[in-house]
């Protein structure tokens, strides 16, 4: 069985990852988003995109924070901060 979530980076975010879309395997029971952002801090080929970048995050097009629990199935998008003017 598929224990993964889809991440998907928007604007810079996709930009400085060099990838639209990343599979990422979980436990079955879910993890909080924390401890993603942690793992893909750590890989080498992605720690430019979270240098210094404050992110904006939904899980299955709700808003959410890192406290929040991703299970299998689910959609993480992260984005930077939307600004206006």
């Amino acid at each position: 069985m598929n224990h993964s979530i889809t991440i998907r980076f928007f604007a810079q975010l996709r930009e400085l990852s060099g990838t639209e879309v990343l599979a990422y395997d979980v436990p079955a029971d879910g993890v909080l988003i924390s401890e993603v952002l942690s793992t893909l801090r750590s890989r080498p080929e992605l720690w430019r995109v979270f240098d210094d970048v404050r992110l904006m995050m939904a899980v299955n097009h709700s808003m959410v924070r890192e406290g929040h629990r991703v299970v299998p199935g689910d959609e993480l998008a992260l984005f930077p901060p939307v600004t206006g003017g």
